[in-house]
């Protein structure tokens, strides 16, 4: 049976997440995916300028597509561009699908390509998130297995599954909560819950059996910053060296009323295009540390944005509620 042949647009393979996921389904047999060279180009060029992937690791990548995916490249769609009228920029994109007869154009740019421009060629645009709830519909477990592999072999960082979710949910949130409600519904209703909840003494020793935490390190430096925060009245001078910038956290009370109640997570996680930014996270209704032997299914969770400063030290930069900030943001903001 023919898969249907879908172009991926430049905007949906520079997220590592999604394009690793899109990729993923494409290997399954899912359906066929297309690219050009000039979107490949365009991925390369933003990976490096916008999402500041050293060139050589966004050459690697797309190397290891073109490896991957042999046939995907269309060519000969040149003389087709000055016919196509969708947004100019893009006119590209659309004459690939033609000239690879593509049914789809997967991209976040939905305005740029207009129905009526694509419509006479039988080709209709699609967003990720749209696209990615067909495939959920149409092939259900396939789609729930390549998440729970991509997940599982992602170990620099780690993921949890509320973790993996809350991710994937930047890019596209509908599919995001209707997977992690599917992935939810399947667990056995007998399995154990696998974490447990520690006193500050053993989270310690669990956390740092080997030596006293030290700023020098990230998850640590998050773990000093929240003892701190919870004795602001007596250590606020260290709260203010473990910060990144004193003055946007205020007199810090909203970030001590967010995590009330709530516990450090064993794992942190780093920033998938920056190693100097790592993300520390803390759930909700606990209220003491937890130290995780498995996967659960987590609704809500704050993260501790950690940056490298250049003295060696991690401070905290910000606190989001189930949101992990871009290296570009986290760039932008630092370098204000």
């Amino acid at each position: 049976m023919a898969r249907i042949r879908v172009v991926l647009d430049a905007c949906v393979l520079l997220p590592y997440q999604l394009a690793d996921l899109l990729l993923r389904l494409a290997d399954a047999e899912l359906y066929e995916p297309l690219w050009s060279e000039a979107i490949l180009d365009e991925v390369q060029r933003n990976l490096v300028t916008t999402f500041g992937v050293p060139s050589e690791k966004a050459t690697k990548r797309l190397n290891h597509m073109r490896s991957a995916f042999p046939n995907a490249e269309v060519t000969g769609y040149e003389q087709l561009v000055d016919a196509m009228t969708t947004d100019a920029k893009d006119r590209h994109v659309a004459a690939a699908a033609v000239r690879g007869h593509a049914a789809i154009i997967v991209t976040a740019n939905i305005r740029d390509f207009p129905p009526e421009a694509l419509s006479p060629y039988d080709i209709e645009a699609v967003h990720p998130d749209d696209f990615l709830q067909d495939q959920l519909d149409l092939s259900p477990a396939m789609t729930l297995e390549c998440l729970q592999r991509q997940r599982a072999e992602y170990t620099r960082p780690r993921f949890t599954f509320t973790e993996f979710y809350l991710t994937l949910a930047n890019t596209v949130p509908e599919f995001a909560t209707r997977a992690a409600t599917a992935e939810r519904d399947s667990l056995p209703d007998e399995a154990p819950t696998p974490l447990e909840i520690v006193s500050n003494e053993a989270a310690h020793q669990a956390f740092f059996p080997d030596r006293d935490p030290h700023p020098s390190r990230p998850l640590e430096s998050a773990y000093l910053w929240w003892c701190a925060l919870l004795n602001k009245s007596e250590l606020i001078n260290a709260l203010h060296g473990l910060t990144y910038h004193p003055p946007a956290w205020g007199d810090y009370e909203w970030a001590e009323q967010s995590l009330s109640g709530s516990g450090l997570m064993q794992f942190s996680e780093r920033c998938p295009d920056d190693d100097t930014i790592v993300y520390a996270k803390f759930m909700p209704n606990v209220a003491h540390p937890v130290r995780a032997f498995g996967e659960i299914p987590i609704d809500s969770a704050h993260i501790l944005t950690m940056v490298l400063c250049p003295d060696g030290l991690w401070r905290a930069w910000g606190l989001s509620h189930n949101y992990f900030p871009s290296a570009a943001e986290v760039r932008g903001e630092a370098n204000a």
